[in-house]
């Protein structure tokens, strides 16, 4: 009967994506924890989607950002359908997310732009907390690339591409009295960098604005994760780590 009793129990429990097991020993990489993480979830509701699914056809050999990511962008911008301002992207490389979000953001009939901004010269401002940065890194892009992919290949015209370091070289250039944003998407991998946009676009993010940081979770961004969780106990945003890599922080 208790034997009976405990493999019903584990059936059940094995079929809710739960299970009990030995958990390994993390990697700490300058006091931070790191270990493989792989949820049992299976909800897949990409697929489902067939607009997404072709565009990320489209995207995908122009970003590093996987599919659970990208469709995180592409359902993140849906929801800020709701909010007012524009959508803006800072670290673009080929241009893939940053399509992501224009597309969608067609799709919903969001009025504001989608603004790209990169230096097309690889990662800058990597300093002390960025062991795994010197800079210049994922130079191996171009504003044509973006140019094309956005331009040529999706047809989108609700794109404004700002080439230089952000906020520092290009900030100006939207810098107006009402300018406000629904949706702001970091991807710099370094701290200071990453800083430095927040500071400049916080001010300018709606109520329920959504901040989404890419590399959170992966263990060559510690700068990153550092930046980000500096930010947890601060009274006017919800901090959320998603287990697939991102960061998202949502404004009160």
């Amino acid at each position: 009967m208790r034997n009976t009793l405990k493999s019903t129990i584990k059936s059940v429990v094995g079929q809710m994506g739960y299970q009990v097991t030995k958990l390994a020993r993390p990697t700490v990489i300058d006091g931070l924890y790191y270990e493989p993480i792989t949820p049992r979830a299976s909800y897949a509701p990409w697929h489902a989607d067939q607009l997404f699914m072709e565009t990320y056809g489209q995207i995908q050999n122009n970003t590093l950002v996987d599919l659970y990511r990208c469709w995180e962008l592409w359902s993140l911008v849906r929801q800020s359908a709701k909010l007012d301002g524009d959508l803006i992207e800072i670290g673009v490389w080929r241009g893939g997310t940053g399509a992501i979000l224009a597309k969608q953001a067609a799709t919903c009939g969001i009025n504001g732009l989608v603004y790209l901004c990169d230096t097309f010269r690889g990662v800058v401002k990597a300093g002390a907390e960025d062991a795994s940065y010197q800079g210049g890194e994922h130079a191996d892009t171009s504003r044509q690339t973006v140019e094309t992919l956005i331009h040529d290949q999706l047809k989108l015209t609700n794109v404004r591409i700002l080439e230089g370091i952000f906020p520092d070289d290009t900030a100006h250039l939207i810098e107006t009295s009402d300018a406000h944003f629904r949706l702001c998407h970091i991807d710099v991998d370094v701290y200071r960098s990453a800083k430095e946009i927040l500071d400049w676009v916080w001010p300018r993010m709606v109520p329920g604005g959504i901040v989404v940081y890419d590399d959170y979770g992966f263990s060559t961004c510690q700068g990153l994760a550092r930046f980000v969780d500096e930010q947890v106990d601060t009274k006017d945003r919800l901090v959320l780590h998603n287990l697939n890599g991102h960061a998202i922080v949502i404004k009160l």
